[in-house]
Protein backbone atom coordinates (compact mmCIF):
# COMPACT_ATOMS: atom_id res chain seq x y z
CA UNK A 1 0.00 0.00 0.00
CA UNK A 2 1.16 3.14 -0.86
CA UNK A 3 2.40 5.49 2.18
CA UNK A 4 3.87 9.33 2.31
CA UNK A 5 7.03 9.72 3.76
CA UNK A 6 6.90 12.24 6.40
CA UNK A 7 9.44 13.88 8.39
CA UNK A 8 8.08 15.98 12.16
CA UNK A 9 11.41 18.00 13.07
CA UNK A 10 10.33 19.68 16.34
CA UNK A 11 11.25 19.59 20.01
CA UNK A 12 7.82 19.83 21.31
CA UNK A 13 6.28 17.01 23.48
CA UNK A 14 2.77 18.06 22.28
CA UNK A 15 3.56 18.55 18.83
CA UNK A 16 4.86 14.89 18.88
CA UNK A 17 2.13 13.46 20.55
CA UNK A 18 -0.43 14.75 18.18
CA UNK A 19 1.20 14.01 14.68
CA UNK A 20 1.80 10.42 16.09
CA UNK A 21 -1.54 10.32 16.70
CA UNK A 22 -2.60 12.26 13.42
CA UNK A 23 0.32 9.84 11.15
CA UNK A 24 -1.56 6.92 11.73
CA UNK A 25 -4.94 7.94 10.59
CA UNK A 26 -3.99 9.53 7.93
CA UNK A 27 -1.77 6.54 6.85
CA UNK A 28 1.24 8.48 6.80
CA UNK A 29 4.76 7.21 7.27
CA UNK A 30 6.33 9.89 10.07
CA UNK A 31 10.13 10.23 11.44
CA UNK A 32 9.61 12.17 14.61
CA UNK A 33 12.65 13.88 15.66
CA UNK A 34 14.60 17.03 16.54
CA UNK A 35 17.71 16.26 14.77
CA UNK A 36 17.88 18.85 11.69
CA UNK A 37 21.14 16.35 10.47
CA UNK A 38 17.88 14.23 9.33
CA UNK A 39 17.88 16.79 6.76
CA UNK A 40 20.66 15.77 4.79
CA UNK A 41 20.50 11.94 5.35
CA UNK A 42 19.75 9.54 3.03
CA UNK A 43 16.04 8.96 3.08
CA UNK A 44 13.95 11.37 1.26
CA UNK A 45 10.85 12.48 2.58
CA UNK A 46 7.46 13.55 1.22
CA UNK A 47 6.30 16.07 3.23
CA UNK A 48 8.15 17.70 6.27
CA UNK A 49 6.51 19.31 9.30
CA UNK A 50 8.99 22.32 11.04
CA UNK A 51 9.10 23.69 13.90
CA UNK A 52 9.83 27.25 12.86
CA UNK A 53 10.27 29.05 16.31
CA UNK A 54 13.47 26.42 16.59
CA UNK A 55 14.91 25.84 13.24
CA UNK A 56 15.84 29.06 11.46
CA UNK A 57 15.23 28.45 7.27
CA UNK A 58 18.97 28.85 6.07
CA UNK A 59 19.11 25.64 8.08
CA UNK A 60 16.43 23.95 6.15
CA UNK A 61 15.99 25.64 2.86
CA UNK A 62 19.09 24.30 0.97
CA UNK A 63 18.40 20.48 2.21
CA UNK A 64 15.71 19.90 0.99
CA UNK A 65 14.25 18.38 -2.76
CA UNK A 66 12.00 21.34 -4.58
CA UNK A 67 9.77 17.92 -5.12
CA UNK A 68 8.92 17.76 -1.03
CA UNK A 69 6.26 19.52 0.30
CA UNK A 70 7.06 21.57 3.50
CA UNK A 71 4.88 22.90 6.46
CA UNK A 72 5.67 25.49 9.30
CA UNK A 73 4.84 24.88 12.46
CA UNK A 74 4.52 27.81 14.98
CA UNK A 75 2.67 28.86 18.21
CA UNK A 76 3.47 32.61 17.46
CA UNK A 77 1.21 34.69 14.56
CA UNK A 78 4.72 36.58 12.76
CA UNK A 79 4.19 37.96 9.71
CA UNK A 80 7.50 38.91 8.26
CA UNK A 81 8.78 35.00 9.18
CA UNK A 82 6.13 33.39 7.66
CA UNK A 83 6.30 35.64 4.39
CA UNK A 84 10.11 34.47 4.39
CA UNK A 85 9.05 30.97 4.99
CA UNK A 86 6.41 31.08 2.07
CA UNK A 87 8.39 32.76 -0.33
CA UNK A 88 11.16 30.03 -0.41
CA UNK A 89 8.66 27.32 -1.27
CA UNK A 90 6.91 26.52 2.04
CA UNK A 91 3.32 25.20 1.44
CA UNK A 92 1.67 26.60 4.21
CA UNK A 93 2.45 27.71 8.11
CA UNK A 94 0.13 26.60 10.66
CA UNK A 95 -0.23 28.56 13.81
CA UNK A 96 -0.95 26.49 16.98
CA UNK A 97 -3.31 26.21 18.69
CA UNK A 98 -5.72 28.55 16.29
CA UNK A 99 -5.78 26.94 12.90
CA UNK A 100 -4.87 22.86 14.59
CA UNK A 101 -7.99 22.30 12.35
CA UNK A 102 -6.54 23.03 9.11
CA UNK A 103 -3.73 20.55 9.61
CA UNK A 104 -6.09 17.49 9.43
CA UNK A 105 -7.34 18.60 5.39
CA UNK A 106 -3.82 19.82 4.28
CA UNK A 107 -2.62 16.14 4.89
CA UNK A 108 -5.36 14.48 3.39
CA UNK A 109 -4.26 17.07 0.52
CA UNK A 110 -1.15 16.08 0.39
CA UNK A 111 -1.68 12.51 -0.08
CA UNK A 112 -3.62 12.65 -2.47
CA UNK A 113 -1.34 14.83 -4.49
CA UNK A 114 1.41 12.03 -3.97
CA UNK A 115 -1.28 9.31 -5.06
CA UNK A 116 -1.74 11.27 -8.41
CA UNK A 117 2.24 11.98 -8.91
CA UNK A 118 2.57 8.14 -8.17
CA UNK A 119 -0.22 7.22 -10.60
CA UNK A 120 1.30 9.38 -12.95
CA UNK A 121 4.79 7.87 -12.91
CA UNK A 122 3.90 4.65 -13.70
CA UNK A 123 2.64 5.60 -16.88
CA UNK A 124 -1.28 7.12 -16.31
CA UNK A 125 -2.64 10.25 -18.25
CA UNK A 126 -3.42 9.75 -22.36
CA UNK A 127 -3.76 13.89 -22.70
CA UNK A 128 -6.77 13.86 -24.21
CA UNK A 129 -7.68 17.91 -24.47
CA UNK A 130 -11.31 18.28 -25.04
CA UNK A 131 -12.55 22.36 -25.94
CA UNK A 132 -16.26 23.19 -25.46
CA UNK A 133 -16.73 26.05 -27.86
CA UNK A 134 -19.80 28.19 -29.18
CA UNK A 135 -19.60 31.93 -30.80
CA UNK A 136 -23.46 31.93 -29.47
CA UNK A 137 -23.68 32.64 -25.41
CA UNK A 138 -26.21 30.32 -23.70
CA UNK A 139 -25.63 27.29 -25.68
CA UNK A 140 -24.95 25.23 -22.74
CA UNK A 141 -20.95 24.53 -23.57
CA UNK A 142 -20.72 24.83 -19.56
CA UNK A 143 -23.02 22.19 -18.29
CA UNK A 144 -22.03 19.76 -21.34
CA UNK A 145 -18.32 20.41 -20.21
CA UNK A 146 -19.40 19.64 -16.59
CA UNK A 147 -21.49 16.68 -17.83
CA UNK A 148 -18.62 15.02 -19.71
CA UNK A 149 -16.25 15.59 -17.48
CA UNK A 150 -17.96 13.51 -14.58
CA UNK A 151 -18.99 10.91 -16.85
CA UNK A 152 -15.47 10.19 -18.02
CA UNK A 153 -14.17 10.64 -14.65
CA UNK A 154 -17.75 7.98 -12.77
CA UNK A 155 -18.28 5.30 -15.42
CA UNK A 156 -14.74 5.12 -17.46
CA UNK A 157 -12.24 5.85 -14.12
CA UNK A 158 -10.63 8.75 -16.04
CA UNK A 159 -8.43 11.23 -14.16
CA UNK A 160 -10.22 14.44 -15.52
CA UNK A 161 -9.52 17.83 -15.15
CA UNK A 162 -11.68 20.37 -15.90
CA UNK A 163 -10.51 23.80 -16.47
CA UNK A 164 -12.93 26.92 -16.89
CA UNK A 165 -11.81 29.61 -19.29
CA UNK A 166 -14.73 31.90 -19.24
CA UNK A 167 -12.34 34.02 -17.70
CA UNK A 168 -14.11 36.89 -16.21
CA UNK A 169 -17.25 35.37 -14.31
CA UNK A 170 -16.72 31.83 -14.70
CA UNK A 171 -19.70 29.84 -13.06
CA UNK A 172 -18.33 26.22 -13.71
CA UNK A 173 -17.67 26.18 -9.92
CA UNK A 174 -21.21 26.65 -8.92
CA UNK A 175 -22.45 23.41 -10.34
CA UNK A 176 -19.30 21.41 -8.67
CA UNK A 177 -20.98 23.34 -4.89
CA UNK A 178 -17.74 24.88 -4.63
CA UNK A 179 -16.31 27.47 -3.02
CA UNK A 180 -12.61 28.17 -5.13
CA UNK A 181 -10.13 29.78 -2.48
CA UNK A 182 -7.44 29.96 -5.81
CA UNK A 183 -7.95 30.02 -9.87
CA UNK A 184 -5.19 29.95 -12.49
CA UNK A 185 -4.87 33.72 -11.72
CA UNK A 186 -2.38 32.42 -8.98
CA UNK A 187 -0.59 30.49 -11.27
CA UNK A 188 0.98 33.60 -12.75
CA UNK A 189 4.21 33.79 -10.66
CA UNK A 190 4.94 30.35 -11.47
CA UNK A 191 4.33 30.73 -15.13
CA UNK A 192 7.73 29.64 -15.82
CA UNK A 193 8.62 26.40 -13.49
CA UNK A 194 4.90 25.67 -13.87
CA UNK A 195 4.45 21.68 -12.83
CA UNK A 196 1.94 19.40 -11.06
CA UNK A 197 1.82 20.45 -7.80
CA UNK A 198 1.00 23.86 -8.88
CA UNK A 199 -1.82 22.82 -10.52
CA UNK A 200 -2.92 20.63 -7.37
CA UNK A 201 -2.35 23.81 -4.99
CA UNK A 202 -5.34 25.76 -6.83
CA UNK A 203 -7.43 22.60 -8.05
CA UNK A 204 -10.73 21.42 -6.17
CA UNK A 205 -11.56 18.08 -6.28
CA UNK A 206 -15.08 17.58 -6.77
CA UNK A 207 -16.12 14.67 -4.13
CA UNK A 208 -19.15 12.98 -5.73
CA UNK A 209 -17.53 12.37 -9.36
CA UNK A 210 -13.51 12.78 -8.38
CA UNK A 211 -13.30 15.12 -10.88
CA UNK A 212 -10.87 18.03 -10.51
CA UNK A 213 -11.73 21.71 -11.19
CA UNK A 214 -9.41 24.73 -11.97
CA UNK A 215 -11.36 27.86 -11.45
CA UNK A 216 -11.55 31.42 -13.09
CA UNK A 217 -11.00 34.65 -11.45
CA UNK A 218 -14.13 36.09 -10.65
CA UNK A 219 -12.92 39.60 -11.41
CA UNK A 220 -12.31 41.10 -15.04
CA UNK A 221 -9.39 43.39 -13.45
CA UNK A 222 -7.71 40.12 -13.08
CA UNK A 223 -8.38 38.77 -15.76
CA UNK A 224 -6.58 41.14 -18.06
CA UNK A 225 -3.40 40.08 -16.36
CA UNK A 226 -3.58 36.35 -17.57
CA UNK A 227 -1.38 35.46 -20.78
CA UNK A 228 -1.19 33.22 -23.10
CA UNK A 229 1.78 31.77 -22.03
CA UNK A 230 0.17 30.51 -18.99
CA UNK A 231 -2.84 29.36 -20.15
CA UNK A 232 -0.75 27.17 -22.74
CA UNK A 233 1.80 25.95 -19.87
CA UNK A 234 -1.53 25.05 -17.78
CA UNK A 235 -2.78 23.08 -20.74
CA UNK A 236 0.37 21.42 -21.28
CA UNK A 237 0.91 20.19 -17.99
CA UNK A 238 -2.79 18.88 -17.28
CA UNK A 239 -1.92 17.02 -20.75
CA UNK A 240 0.64 15.20 -18.68
CA UNK A 241 -0.61 13.99 -15.87
CA UNK A 242 -4.50 13.86 -16.56
CA UNK A 243 -6.38 11.21 -18.99
CA UNK A 244 -8.46 14.01 -19.81
CA UNK A 245 -8.57 17.59 -19.71
CA UNK A 246 -12.18 19.79 -19.97
CA UNK A 247 -12.04 22.93 -21.24
CA UNK A 248 -15.06 25.16 -20.64
CA UNK A 249 -14.69 28.41 -23.45
CA UNK A 250 -16.20 31.50 -23.59
CA UNK A 251 -18.20 32.61 -26.64
CA UNK A 252 -15.52 35.60 -27.49
CA UNK A 253 -12.64 35.21 -29.37
CA UNK A 254 -10.23 36.50 -27.32
CA UNK A 255 -6.82 35.65 -26.75
CA UNK A 256 -7.31 32.83 -24.30
CA UNK A 257 -10.29 31.01 -26.65
CA UNK A 258 -7.74 31.33 -29.54
CA UNK A 259 -4.79 29.85 -27.21
CA UNK A 260 -6.71 27.33 -25.98
CA UNK A 261 -8.19 26.21 -29.20
CA UNK A 262 -4.95 25.55 -30.86
CA UNK A 263 -4.03 23.00 -28.15
CA UNK A 264 -7.40 20.58 -28.30
CA UNK A 265 -6.95 17.35 -29.57
CA UNK A 266 -11.07 17.38 -29.62
CA UNK A 267 -12.61 20.42 -30.61
CA UNK A 268 -16.68 20.17 -29.54
CA UNK A 269 -18.85 23.35 -31.39
CA UNK A 270 -22.08 23.31 -29.46
CA UNK A 271 -24.77 24.32 -31.45
CA UNK A 272 -28.52 25.41 -30.81
CA UNK A 273 -31.51 24.31 -33.52
CA UNK A 274 -31.99 27.98 -34.18
CA UNK A 275 -31.32 30.57 -36.30
CA UNK A 276 -29.45 32.56 -33.64
CA UNK A 277 -27.11 29.23 -33.45
CA UNK A 278 -26.65 28.34 -37.12
CA UNK A 279 -25.92 31.93 -38.18
CA UNK A 280 -23.04 32.15 -35.16
CA UNK A 281 -21.60 28.85 -36.29
CA UNK A 282 -21.59 29.76 -39.64
CA UNK A 283 -19.25 33.01 -38.99
CA UNK A 284 -17.11 30.87 -36.72
CA UNK A 285 -16.93 27.92 -39.01
CA UNK A 286 -15.37 30.51 -41.57
CA UNK A 287 -12.74 31.62 -38.85
CA UNK A 288 -12.08 28.63 -38.14
CA UNK A 289 -10.81 28.07 -41.62
CA UNK A 290 -9.42 31.11 -42.15
CA UNK A 291 -6.95 30.44 -39.42
CA UNK A 292 -6.64 26.87 -39.47
CA UNK A 293 -7.66 26.27 -36.29
CA UNK A 294 -9.07 22.50 -35.88
CA UNK A 295 -7.47 21.32 -38.62
CA UNK A 296 -5.93 17.65 -37.56
CA UNK A 297 -7.64 17.20 -34.74
CA UNK A 298 -10.94 15.36 -33.85
CA UNK A 299 -14.13 17.67 -34.25
CA UNK A 300 -17.35 17.23 -33.49
CA UNK A 301 -20.47 18.58 -33.42
CA UNK A 302 -23.38 18.27 -30.38
CA UNK A 303 -26.65 19.66 -30.86
CA UNK A 304 -28.06 21.16 -27.78
CA UNK A 305 -31.11 21.72 -26.13
CA UNK A 306 -33.15 19.47 -29.00
CA UNK A 307 -36.96 19.61 -27.90
CA UNK A 308 -40.06 17.80 -29.83
CA UNK A 309 -41.19 20.86 -30.59
CA UNK A 310 -37.92 22.72 -32.04
CA UNK A 311 -39.11 23.21 -35.81
CA UNK A 312 -35.79 22.84 -36.76
CA UNK A 313 -34.48 18.88 -36.61
CA UNK A 314 -30.98 17.35 -36.57
CA UNK A 315 -31.76 16.16 -40.51
CA UNK A 316 -32.99 19.89 -41.51
CA UNK A 317 -29.54 21.33 -39.76
CA UNK A 318 -27.20 18.68 -41.32
CA UNK A 319 -29.13 19.61 -44.91
CA UNK A 320 -28.58 23.56 -44.25
CA UNK A 321 -24.84 23.23 -43.14
CA UNK A 322 -23.69 20.19 -44.67
CA UNK A 323 -22.46 18.50 -41.95
CA UNK A 324 -23.27 15.78 -39.53
CA UNK A 325 -24.79 16.35 -36.36
CA UNK A 326 -22.11 13.72 -34.14
CA UNK A 327 -24.62 14.12 -30.69
CA UNK A 328 -27.65 15.43 -29.79
CA UNK A 329 -29.18 16.65 -26.39
CA UNK A 330 -32.40 16.22 -25.25
CA UNK A 331 -33.47 19.95 -23.54
CA UNK A 332 -34.85 18.63 -19.89
CA UNK A 333 -35.25 22.30 -18.13
CA UNK A 334 -36.95 20.76 -15.25
CA UNK A 335 -34.63 17.56 -15.09
CA UNK A 336 -31.44 19.49 -14.94
CA UNK A 337 -32.32 22.13 -12.58
CA UNK A 338 -31.92 19.97 -9.11
CA UNK A 339 -28.29 19.51 -10.36
CA UNK A 340 -27.52 23.05 -11.60
CA UNK A 341 -29.41 24.67 -8.30
CA UNK A 342 -27.89 21.95 -5.93
CA UNK A 343 -24.10 21.48 -7.19
CA UNK A 344 -25.01 17.71 -7.07
CA UNK A 345 -23.14 15.23 -9.45
CA UNK A 346 -25.07 14.57 -12.17
CA UNK A 347 -23.72 11.00 -12.17
CA UNK A 348 -23.55 9.20 -8.97
CA UNK A 349 -22.15 5.55 -9.59
CA UNK A 350 -20.85 4.05 -12.52
CA UNK A 351 -24.39 2.33 -12.96
CA UNK A 352 -26.02 5.75 -12.87
CA UNK A 353 -27.15 6.70 -16.34
CA UNK A 354 -28.26 10.07 -15.42
CA UNK A 355 -31.30 11.83 -13.59
CA UNK A 356 -32.09 14.33 -16.78
CA UNK A 357 -32.48 13.00 -20.46
CA UNK A 358 -29.35 15.33 -21.02
CA UNK A 359 -27.48 13.55 -18.81
CA UNK A 360 -28.32 10.31 -20.17
CA UNK A 361 -27.58 11.54 -23.58
CA UNK A 362 -24.05 12.24 -22.37
CA UNK A 363 -23.64 8.91 -21.03
CA UNK A 364 -24.74 7.48 -24.19
CA UNK A 365 -22.38 9.82 -25.82
CA UNK A 366 -19.44 9.06 -23.85
CA UNK A 367 -20.24 5.01 -24.27
CA UNK A 368 -19.23 5.82 -27.76
CA UNK A 369 -16.51 8.10 -27.81
CA UNK A 370 -14.52 5.66 -25.68
CA UNK A 371 -15.46 2.54 -27.54
CA UNK A 372 -14.68 4.54 -30.67
CA UNK A 373 -11.13 5.30 -29.19
CA UNK A 374 -10.07 1.69 -28.75
CA UNK A 375 -10.96 0.70 -31.92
Amino acid sequence: MFQVNSLLLTGDDEWQAWFSEHAKINELNMTITQDTRKLTGQQNYNLYFIDVDEIPLEQVGPKISGKSVVVGLTRTEDFGRSREWLVNGAKDIIVFPAEEARVESLIQDVVRQYKIQRETDMGFGTGEVHVFYSAKGGSGCTVLAAMMSQSLSVHQSKKVLLVDLNAQYGVTDTLFSIQPQRTYYDLLPVVNEMELRHLQNIANEHPETGVFVISSPSDPEKTEEITDELISKLIRVGRMHFDHVIIDLPSAMNSITFTALNTATNLHYILTPDSLGLRSYKYANELFNRFSIGNGISKTLMLNKVHPKSEMTSSDIEKIIGKKVDATFTDDYYGMQPNINMGTGFFRSRKHKGDSKAARDMKKYIDSFVTKSKE
